[in-house]
């Protein structure tokens, strides 16, 4: 398998199963409607642009994101049904510590997105890693994201993400929307594609 296959090979992932899209489609409408309402509120209450209200929903949503990209994981590892049972059961730890996730990363993307970068290097395939392993723990899953990042090549799909993220933010009004989509979707399947094939590679 090419080293960075886990980028390419969600197409196929799609056209077996296109109900692997709903939770990004989800998760794009939401993200539109914090945005809306955001912008309503500014508009509307000047002052509110320079208090914490705006941040909180910028964390929210995020927190949503992160959360949905759980649920991506889970159907393009299981069959829907399953994939839907699972995520109930630990939507309610799994959003808990996606707040938890949300509020640095967006702390460091508003302090000149460096530190957003170098936080979600440590975080960006928890939410997968914590379904998938059906362990909440935020500890292990520190740890079960950096054991990921630092095995085989790992470190390379990690940083091209990062790369493609970062870029995707700086985009003009699309940018967050197109960065909010990449990650629910290819980060998960990355993860997924990558311990796929350690598995197959075992087994040989």
């Amino acid at each position: 398998m090419n080293m960075l296959d886990g980028f390419g090979n969600i197409f196929g992932v799609m056209k077996r199963k296109p109900s692997v899209i709903i939770p990004s489609l989800f998760g794009i409408g939401t993200l539109l409607v914090f945005n809306l309402v955001i912008f309503e509120y500014a508009a509307n209450v000047r002052i509110l642009s320079s208090t914490w209200i705006p941040f909180a929903f910028n964390v929210l949503k995020w927190a949503v994101i992160f959360s949905i990209s759980a649920w991506t994981a889970l159907l393009i590892s299981r069959e829907e049904v399953d994939s839907e049972k699972a995520f109930s059961k630990s939507f309610s730890n799994l959003f808990v510590f996606s707040t938890f996730m949300s509020f640095f990363v967006v702390s460091g993307f508003e302090m000149y997105v460096i530190p957003g970068i170098f936080i979600l290097f440590f975080m960006l395939y928890i939410p997968t890693y914590a379904v998938l392993n059906e362990d909440t723990d935020a500890l292990r899953g520190f740890k079960g994201n950096m054991n990921f990042i630092l095995e085989d090549a790992h470190v390379i799909h990690t940083l091209v993400s990062l790369i493609i993220i970062t870029l995707l933010i700086l985009i003009p009004y699309a940018g967050e929307y197109l960065a909010a989509f990449f990650y629910m979707l290819w980060i998960p399947n990355i993860y997924i594609s990558e311990k796929q094939e350690e598995k197959e590679e075992s087994e040989e």
